[in-house]
């Protein structure tokens, strides 16, 4: 029967995760991490701090192309994978009851179903964080040497996936620590030893300036404003707030046993370790991906909760409420993830073919994100927003001088609401410029419409 009901849930999530696979226009980071999966060879993926997406994304090109489609493969693959493991860890720490709700919470998830149709890193820390959490906790309860190692080549593949996903050895050391003071044995030392040394040892590197400078580098703090209401505002969003709610109370409601220790250690410690990090410097809320199975398991077990009370003083009919609505719930978002969201994407492919059909051989493209630009019409120049950010005035004298060329401005809402806070830019190309067509797409309250402009 379990593996009757989790083929159900696989195969739902798996047609989940493939319909509409390739409709989707890539974004900006999905072009990126194309163009450099394309790219990478035996001497550069050594150079690159996480290479597992990326030799993940080039042989999903080789086997199936380089369109959206075909790039998505594997990553979509991993994510159907990923749906069975949720169930796996839900079963080890709880009952398979818990971990069938789990992993159905995470099938219907559209973040998850998001980041599963996406040529990027996300889904692989979700697996990887999955099997190492599975094989630490199982490794301290049979105290097994080789499910350590099975948890050490976990984390490194976690790693390797995305740096930053580091934080999850100190949460894995705080269940340790929890561990030891209840039962102590040589055996759990030296398993622990094994796990542990070989991430000791990099932290001696945080003494050579060019790591401390890779670390800190990128955008800013506050240029993207993720303080930290905003990633955890993040978390609660990407799971769904009756998610989250139930997680909760989950924790709450259930005695603090092995189980829900690990859980709190799991989800809870990368969360401050985020928390404090975004005083220092930019991180994103989604980098927390991987510790969303705790969030679905503990719904689960809020779940059975109420299922067991309810039966016990009202009758079972009331006793499928609570996971009915967070399922209704979670469609719901799916339905406004293919329906109204257009996949959580704007719609930069459908732009820049509108373009196309248009175009002039001597045309030019101003846009926010030249890449995307080149990618998918290489054959107009691109030309970043920047000039015109810093210096309308010489923008302008250089296309006077050039013969007034055609310019096709692609204001990116998102992107212009960040760094064109003012409209200042926007004022510009509205005044200079024609609306030609608007390609609009909204998803989690945040607008993503394209507006094409002509300048002639």
């Amino acid at each position: 029967m379990q593996i009757a009901l989790l083929s159900v849930v696989v195969l739902f999530g798996a047609a989940l995760r493939f319909w509409n696979l390739g409709q989707w226009s890539f974004w900006i980071d999905e072009v990126f991490t194309v163009r450099d999966a394309q790219s990478l060879s035996f001497e550069s993926w050594r150079n690159i701090p996480n290479p597992i997406p990326y030799l993940a994304v080039k042989l999903s090109i080789l086997l199936a192309g380089s369109s959206e489609w075909g790039s998505r493969l594997i990553p979509c693959l991993i994510g159907i994978i990923s749906i069975p493991a949720v169930f796996g860890l839900g079963r080890t720490l709880f009952n398979w009851q818990i971990g069938l709700l789990g992993g159905t919470f995470a099938a219907c998830s559209s973040w998850h179903l998001f980041w599963a149709q996406n040529a990027r890193y996300p889904v692989f820390t979700f697996l990887f964080a999955i099997l190492t959490a599975w094989f630490f906790y199982t490794s301290l309860e049979r105290d097994s040497t080789l499910l350590t190692i099975g948890a050490l080549v976990s984390c490194f593949c976690l790693i390797l996936s995305h740096t930053l996903s580091v934080v999850i050895v100190p949460a894995l050391a705080a269940y340790a620590v929890i561990c030891l003071l209840e039962t102590s044995n040589s055996k759990r030392w030296l398993n622990l030893l094994v796990f542990f040394i070989p991430f000791a040892i990099p932290v001696l590197a945080l003494a050579l300036p060019d790591v401390r400078g890779y670390l800190f580098s990128g955008w800013g703090r506050n240029e993207w404003q993720r303080s930290p209401l905003y990633i955890v505002l993040t978390l609660v969003q990407g799971v769904g707030i009756p998610v989250a709610v139930s997680a909760f109370f989950g924790f709450v409601a259930t005695p603090l046993n092995k189980s829900t220790r690990f859980l709190l250690c799991y989800a809870g410690v990368p969360l401050v370790l985020f928390l404090v990090a975004s005083q220092l410097q930019n991180v994103a809320g989604y980098y927390l991906f991987w510790t969303t199975p705790a969030y679905f398991i503990l719904a689960g077990v809020v779940c059975e909760r109420v299922w067991k009370a309810i039966e016990t003083n009202q009758g079972s009919v009331l006793s499928i409420l609570v996971p009915c609505v967070l399922l209704v719930t979670l469609l719901s978002q799916d339905y406004l993830y293919f329906k109204i969201e257009n996949g959580g994407r704007p719609k930069w492919r459908e732009a820049f073919k509108f373009i196309q059909t248009e175009k002039q051989s001597t045309d030019k493209m101003v846009l926010s994100e030249p890449e995307m630009g080149r990618y998918y019409l290489p054959e107009l120049t691109p030309i970043y927003i920047g000039g015109l950010l810093d210096n309308s005035e010489a923008f302008e004298r250089e296309w006077e001088t050039s013969g007034r060329e055609r310019l096709w401005f692609l204001v990116d809402v998102a992107s212009f609401n960040v760094f064109d806070a003012n409209e200042n830019v926007r004022n510009w190309i509205r005044q200079r410029g024609h609306l030609i067509e608007t390609f609009p797409a909204f998803s989690r309250a945040k607008d993503r419409t394209i507006h094409v402009y002509l300048l002639e």
